[in-house]
């Protein structure tokens, strides 16, 4: 659910989206298991910068989550790629990690960011605390909040991170 509502954001969740014109050209084939020919492919920057009052983890009766975010691209099978941060130990009120990844997106028509914030636990497996999905297209360049959600889809407010976004066509 969550790649779906953020597919909607860029319509202000209307529930229509226009395919992008190289889907609706009958004479253009495409295939997304091969980089099209007439590709416009965008770098993506993005600086993690830091978090503000994460959610706190539900095994632990403080805010002392040892928080990590993942930022995955959805879309074709050739942009598809995840990477993470490293952890930072018992903060999640105000963690920062100033980080940079970069990601070079072939179709960024059909491209989706997704962040997820996750508290790693070693004995159960690593604890879901927020995400955000939005289309690639719809990201503003500058200095943004992320603002983070449940897995339910309820706004976590005032939790958020704190990022600087550019990229180039």
């Amino acid at each position: 659910m969550d790649l779906q509502n953020g597919k909607f954001l860029d319509n202000g969740s209307s529930g229509y989206i226009l395919k992008p014109q190289f889907l609706r050209d009958f004479e253009t084939e495409f295939n997304p298991y091969e980089i099209p020919q007439n590709s416009n492919p965008v770098t993506l920057t993005i600086r993690l910068i830091s978090g503000v009052q994460l959610p706190p983890s539900s095994h632990s009766s403080s805010n002392k989550a040892d928080t990590l975010v993942i930022i995955e691209i959805f879309g074709v099978p050739y942009d598809q790629m995840k990477q993470q941060t490293r952890v930072i130990r018992r903060n999640a009120f105000s963690p920062r990690w100033n980080e940079t990844f970069t990601f070079v997106i072939q179709v960024p028509e059909l491209a989706l960011i997704r962040f997820v914030v996750e508290n790693q636990n070693f004995l159960t497996g690593n604890e879901f605390l927020g995400q955000y999905t939005l289309p690639v297209l719809c990201m503003s360049k500058g200095y943004r909040h992320v603002p983070l959600f449940s897995k339910f889809g309820q706004s976590l407010e005032p939790a958020s991170l704190f990022t600087y976004i550019w990229y180039v066509r």
